[in-house]
């Protein structure tokens, strides 16, 4: 997935660089992070769904540099994102 003008505001306005940017598109490679709801892998795009499109950002963009996050649905299931592939 590559980061479009929208995703690149939004991103901006969680406070992220524009030096972080690159590392962030990595980390939305298929190959480079996974997405579980619960115990369960779910896909990237499921994810948008669950989370909306600022808070999935949130998660990966702290993913791509810590290796791990989560993220709270609007129904209280949590979102976990690894990204631990990057750093391989």
């Amino acid at each position: 997935m590559k980061l479009g003008k929208e995703e690149k505001e939004l991103l901006r306005s969680l406070d992220c660089q524009e030096r972080d940017f690159a590392q962030i598109e990595r980390a939305l490679r298929v190959s480079m992070t996974t997405y579980k709801l619960g115990n369960k892998r779910i896909s990237r795009e499921r994810a948008i769904e669950l989370l909306g499109k600022r808070v999935f950002l949130s998660g990966v963009a702290r993913s791509a540099f810590h290796g791990t996050a989560t993220r709270e649905t609007a129904v209280g299931k949590i979102v976990l994102f690894n990204s631990f592939n990057l750093f391989r």
